[in-house]
């Protein structure tokens, strides 16, 4: 069996992507959070707000502990605003939350992460890879890097690795 190596979004697809983002409040926290920390969706929609330190500028799903850039920290803050709005007296523990979610204790459903991303023209697995493949990229393609930044196993690192050695081939083809 073959192993799927990753490609880059197109410029117009980051674009709709954007755009998207800046009509939800919701779909612009899992943007961030899969496109520029890479996770997947089930560690989006399972999520807690004690595993954002908003004051701290930290990011701990599952341990990771990662610094919060400001495009993240900006799309939680203005979701968590938009959360308490919707639903002020909530105690759900999950980062996000849906009318059906907030007097529960669950997580967002799979079908309705899909409902929200929907929109987008890719999905949040091509979003992760997109912005793993940009880390390869920008560091040489390190498996270990990889490895540590994104919690991946050798097998998948070296599905990005393998992506930017065929890239560089692809250009140095073009070049002659």
């Amino acid at each position: 069996m073959a192993i799927k190596i990753p490609s880059s979004l197109a410029v117009d697809e980051v674009e709709s992507i954007a755009l998207a983002a800046l009509q939800d409040p919701a779909l612009r926290v899992v943007v961030a959070l899969s496109g520029i920390h890479a996770l997947p969706a089930r560690q989006i929609r399972s999520m807690l707000v004690e595993h954002v330190d908003l004051p701290g500028r930290r990011l701990d799903p599952e341990g990771l502990n990662r610094p919060l850039d400001d495009y993240t920290a900006e799309a939680i803050t203005e979701y968590l605003a938009y959360r308490h709005r919707q639903w002020p007296n909530s105690t759900n523990s999950h980062l996000l939350i849906t009318r059906n979610t907030a007097t529960t204790a669950t997580a967002v459903s799979t079908f309705w992460m899909d409902k929200l991303v929907k929109r987008l023209p890719v999905g949040i697995d091509q979003l992760r890879q997109d912005r793993i493949l940009e880390e390869a990229l920008a560091n040489g393609a390190d498996p270990l890097h990889l490895a540590h930044v994104f919690s991946l196993g050798a097998k998948a690192s070296l599905r990005y690795t393998s992506a930017v050695a065929e890239s560089e081939a692809e250009q140095e083809l073009n070049t002659r």
